[in-house]
C-alpha cells in the first residue's frame, strides 16, 4: 500500500491520519476542541479569545465531564484541550485522565511555558499518549516577541524552549509535537523562516495560523501580512515540513481532514466549527451536545465545501485534495464560513512552489 502524501499525514496533526481521513469521508466528528479556560501566561496581543467577554474564566468541570461522555456516545476519538492554556487549570490532569479513561486520545494545545516544569512535562507526555502536543512560539527574536506579547520576552522564550526539551527527554516523539505560529506581519520574511527551520531541526513541524480580526487581533489590522508575505511563509512551511509533496494547505494551519473533523466548545459553552470562528450553533448549557451536533452537522463540518455545493474557487483548485482555504479568514472577511479565503495565493493568483 502506498504511503499517504505527507501533507495528508502531517497536516492531520493527529498521529492516526488514516482514521482522521476515514471520519472525514463519513462526515463524522473526530475530535472535540474544549476551550477549558482563558488563563494563559503568554499574553498574546492578537489573541482571538482574549477580548471575548465570557461569563466565566473556566468551563465548569461538571460540564466538561458531561461533554466527555457525550463525545464518547458520538464515537468521537480525541479531545483537543485548548485555552488560554489548558495547563493553567488546577484540575487539568484530572480532566485529561478522565478523557483517557473513557478511551479518548488527548491532544494538548499549550503556550509551552508550564512545560518548563519537568513534572508537568512528564504528566503531559503520559496523558497525550496516542495524541499530539502543540506549543506556541512565534519567534526566537526577543524584540519581535516583545512587540507581540506582554511580559518578559527572554524569560518566556526560554521557558517554552525548556518545555520542548523536557517533552523530548520524556520520550515524546518529535513528530507528535507541533509548534504553532500565529503569522503576523512582524514575523514576515527571514524571521518566520528561521523559526520554522529551528523547530524542523528537532523533527518538529510548524502549524502556521493566520491572524484573524477577532478578539484582540481586531485591534491590530497593521499586523495582517501582505499577500507576498503570506506566500513566502507558506512556501517555507511546505518546503521544510512537507518536502516533495505536490500539494499545499496554503493559508490553512491544518489540512481539510482535521478542519472538517473538529468542533469546538468555547469557555462559555458555545459550540462552534473551530476555536477561531466565534459563531455559536448552540450552547451545551441549553441543549445536549449531541443534539447540537446532529442539528448543525452540515455547517459544523463544512459539508457544502466537502460536496462541492459552494461556488468557491477552492472546489477547482489544484490543492483541493487537502485544502479548502482557512474558514476563519473567510468568515471574518465576508461573514461567510463557506466563502473564499482572501489570503490564499492559489485562488488569488500565483504559485508558491519552486
Amino acid at each position: 500500500m502506498a504511503e499517504p502524501d505527507s501533507v495528508v499525514s502531517g497536516g492531520c496533526l493527529h498521529p492516526d491520519s488514516s482514521e482522521v481521513t476515514r471520519f472525514f469521508e463519513e462526515s463524522k466528528v473526530y475530535s472535540v476542541q474544549i476551550e477549558s479556560c482563558l488563563s494563559c501566561p503568554q499574553g498574546c496581543r492578537y489573541c482571538y479569545a482574549a477580548a471575548e467577554d465570557a461569563p466565566s474564566a473556566e468551563l465548569p468541570k461538571a460540564s466538561i465531564i458531561r461533554l466527555l461522555d457525550e463525545a464518547v456516545a458520538l464515537d468521537v476519538r480525541a479531545i483537543d484541550w485548548l485555552g488560554g492554556d489548558p495547563l493553567m487549570r488546577s484540575d487539568w490532569y484530572e480532566l485529561i485522565e478522565a478523557a483517557q479513561g473513557r478511551g479518548l486520545k488527548n491532544n494538548i494545545w499549550t503556550s509551552g511555558m508550564p512545560l518548563s516544569d519537568p513534572l508537568v512535562a512528564e504528566q503531559v507526555v503520559k496523558a497525550s499518549d496516542g495524541g499530539f502536543i502543540s506549543v506556541h512560539l512565534d519567534t526566537l527574536d526577543e524584540t519581535i516577541y516583545g512587540a507581540l506579547h506582554t511580559g518578559n520576552p527572554a524569560g518566556k522564550i526560554r521557558a517554552i524552549l525548556e518545555g520542548v526539551e523536557h517533552l523530548l527527554r520524556c520520550g515524546k516523539n518529535p513528530d507528535e509535537i507541533i509548534n504553532c505560529i500565529t503569522f503576523t506581519r512582524p514575523l514576515a520574511g527571514e524571521d518566520v523562516e528561521r523559526t520554522i527551520r529551528f523547530f524542523a531541526s528537532k523533527g518538529i513541524r510548524t502549524c502556521l495560523t493566520q491572524i484573524c480580526m477577532a478578539g484582540l487581533g481586531a485591534e491590530h489590522p497593521e499586523w495582517v501580512p501582505t499577500p507576498d508575505e503570506i506566500r513566502h511563509a507558506i512556501d517555507v512551511r511546505d518546503r521544510v515540513n512537507y518536502p516533495g509533496s505536490p500539494l499545499s494547505m496554503s493559508t490553512m494551519d491544518v489540512n481539510k481532514f482535521y478542519c472538517s473533523g473538529i468542533v469546538c466548545v468555547t469557555v462559555d459553552g458555545d459550540v462552534t466549527p473551530c476555536s477561531v470562528i466565534r459563531k455559536s450553533f448552540g450552547n451545551i448549557g441549553e441543549m445536549p451536545f449531541r443534539e447540537i451536533i446532529n442539528k448543525n452537522r452540515r455547517e459544523l463540518t463544512f459539508a457544502p465545501l466537502r460536496n462541492g455545493e459552494t461556488p468557491n474557487k477552492c472546489t477547482t483548485c489544484q490543492n483541493k485534495p487537502v485544502c479548502w482555504g482557512c474558514r476563519a479568514t473567510a468568515y471574518y472577511t465576508s461573514g461567510d464560513m463557506m466563502g473564499e479565503d482572501p489570503n490564499c495565493p492559489y485562488t488569488t493568483g500565483g504559485d508558491t512552489h519552486d
